[in-house]
């Protein structure tokens, strides 16, 4: 398999391929991006935190302890013969996510959550206000604390939450589009697209012009025309969902490495925010005694935070999304919080 960008000699050829059965991570140890399909990946695990993994099989999710494994639930009786367990995701250790779906594209899913690491289950339908037609792709929640749903066939959206899954907002939409990931690098990302009638799986950057929109954009990338400069592709068109992913996946890993250290500011960071999101305090994890601080709104925009120590107190800000930013001698590090 290679990976073409138009008019460009191809930056990653023949990349490794991570293996069918583990789901590929995401840009530089994020959470697992999950690609699961159709009579391939019939058991993949994930880590959710603690001494605890999941494993999901074709329609039963298992938990495994370092003693025992037990089964949490069984989707059979939710899923007929042609509906499997897609993708698994969590918030936290005892908050997951179970989407099941069809094989076929563009068909509908269930989206279900348990808050309680699965003694109780429900279905999860926060997002279908903003949509006009439920089919799921994929679900991604990224370390920042914003979560993603890929949503449609065709006339595909991207749907983001910045309130750990409360309330989703519509970002963008393309027509002849099949969205199915997105893979952080910084303060940019690239956007991953699945095969299609007539089209390729491709991935491309996200333009600054998007990251600041409100509401539904359409947004047309042109890569389903192949050939585009800008877009990157999988060749053959048809190859399994899983060794796509890990072919962009290490395309990233290259793409975000060239976009310079301001680009990166939000990589390998060892300064964490606890809890995140939150209505009043947060307490910084990974501080140095001379670290300098100052937190600053989406816009650029500096607000000022009392802090005590470790402990910020952000009851003064509006719901929304900041960014704490730490100066360590001539090291930059930012981390994305937000309050509700």
């Amino acid at each position: 398999m290679n990976i073409a960008r138009s008019n460009r000699s191809a930056i990653c050829s023949q990349c490794s391929i991570i293996g069918l059965v583990i789901f590929c991570l995401t840009v530089l140890a994020e959470p697992a991006l999950a690609q699961r399909q159709w009579g391939l990946s019939d058991s993949t695990s994930y880590a959710v935190g603690g001494d605890t993994v999941l494993i999901a099989s074709r329609k039963k999710l298992y938990r495994a302890l370092p003693n025992d494994t037990m089964i949490i639930r069984d989707f059979t009786d939710v899923a007929d013969t042609n509906l499997y367990i897609r993708d698994v995701d969590h918030w936290s250790a005892n908050d997951w996510y179970v989407l099941v779906g069809s094989r076929y594209i563009g068909y509908s899913t269930t989206l279900y959550r348990t808050q309680d690491a699965g003694s109780t289950w429900f279905e999860d339908v926060s997002y279908l206000p903003v949509v006009d037609q439920s089919s799921l792709n994929q679900m991604t929640i990224k370390e920042d604390g914003i979560a993603y749903l890929f949503n449609g066939y065709y006339d595909s959206a991207v749907l983001r939450s910045f309130d750990g899954g409360v309330t989703w907002e519509p970002w963008f939409q393309s027509l002849i589009a099949h969205y199915y990931g997105l893979l952080r690098c910084g303060n940019t990302a690239f956007v991953i697209g699945m095969e299609g009638d007539g089209f390729p799986p491709s991935m491309w950057q996200v333009p600054d012009s998007l990251w600041g929109m409100q509401g539904l954009t359409n947004y047309y990338s042109g890569c389903h025309n192949g050939g585009i400069e800008g877009c990157y592709y999988v060749i053959p068109w048809s190859a399994p969902y899983a060794q796509v992913v890990a072919e962009f996946q290490a395309l990233a890993v290259q793409l975000c490495a060239t976009l310079g250290t301001d680009m990166a500011m939000y990589l390998d960071s060892s300064v964490r925010l606890s809890p995140n999101p939150a209505s009043e305090f947060f307490t910084l994890e990974g501080l140095s005694v001379n670290d300098i601080i100052t937190v600053t709104a989406a816009t650029g925009q500096v607000m000022r935070v009392p802090r005590n120590d470790t402990m910020l107190d952000v009851r003064g800000l509006a719901p929304g999304v900041y960014l704490v930013n730490v100066l360590r001698g001539s090291v930059k590090m930012r981390v994305r919080f937000f309050c509700h």
